[in-house]
């Protein structure tokens, strides 16, 4: 593969582990995804609700009205741009589509909403599938994405639209994280579909530095696992530091035969 797409992440929350209360303003969230853009990002993954570890829930309605501006605001000034939006809810996946995303991030991998699937299938968007957040850790991972794929596929979404993502960071333990990584070239076999691969500045980052270190401070090793992960086959980043890790990427893919790797 010559490209690795990258998603720079956009949280327009007050609360999200890393960067909460950056963008609420819908004109500062904007800006900062035009500049993504700028920076190498293919797709701005906008999330409305904090999913880290003790979040707080918010209603629909906010999460909408968090999130629905900030897509206008972004289309308006880049008609181009690829807006995808990190919800489970099939009210604000509609709402955003019908604003100008094109792809649903769903961390419940469409088991948290019953009509999330069908929205989805409506507007023909993109979906990316990861393993049930909300589920059991300890299931095995293949057992928990097939029962995902298999409702995509009842609902008709196309192959074509489908992504997966393993759910790193949505587990108990640092070392099912790393086994979540690990299994990426076996998702490939399994069902064909691009890997996603989601570990900026996540726990699973922080067990490489020596010190406590800020999740704002977790660049190094989320580089890192994010090379460790294409080399093992995935093709999409989602990342904070979308600069950063495209010229990492760039510099990867230069060395690694003109961008051929391992799936």
């Amino acid at each position: 593969m010559d490209h690795i797409r990258i998603y720079g992440i956009l949280n327009v929350t007050p609360d999200s582990f890393s960067d909460g209360g950056s963008y609420i303003d819908a004109d500062a969230a904007a800006s900062h995804a035009l500049k993504m853009i700028e920076e190498g990002a293919d797709v701005i993954d906008i999330g409305g609700m904090s999913t880290r570890p003790g979040f707080t829930d918010v209603s629909v309605d906010e999460e909408i009205s968090r999130v629905v501006p900030v897509i206008k605001l972004i289309k308006s000034k880049a008609s181009n741009a690829v807006v995808s939006v990190d919800t489970f809810r099939s009210e604000t996946a509609r709402a955003s589509l019908e604003a100008g995303a094109s792809i649903i991030n769903d961390i419940t991998g469409l088991m948290g909403d019953s009509d999330m699937a069908s929205v989805v299938k409506s507007y023909g968007a993109g979906v990316v599938i990861m393993r049930d957040g909300f589920g059991d850790p300890d299931e095995n991972w293949e057992v928990t994405l097939q029962r995902s794929v298999d409702r995509a596929k009842t609902a008709g979404i196309a192959d074509s639209m489908i992504m997966i993502d393993p759910g790193v960071g949505f587990t108990k333990t640092r070392e099912q994280d790393i086994q979540l990584i690990k299994a990426i070239p076996s998702m490939i076999r399994r069902w064909g579909y691009p890997v996603l691969l989601g570990v900026s500045r996540k726990r699973i980052a922080a067990e490489f530095y020596v010190t406590d270190t800020p999740a704002s401070e977790r660049l190094g090793a989320s580089i890192g696992l994010a090379l460790s992960g294409i080399d093992l086959g995935a093709s999409i980043l989602r990342v904070h530091d979308v600069k950063q890790t495209r010229a990492a990427v760039n510099a990867y893919l230069r060395i690694t035969d003109d961008g051929q790797h391992k799936s």
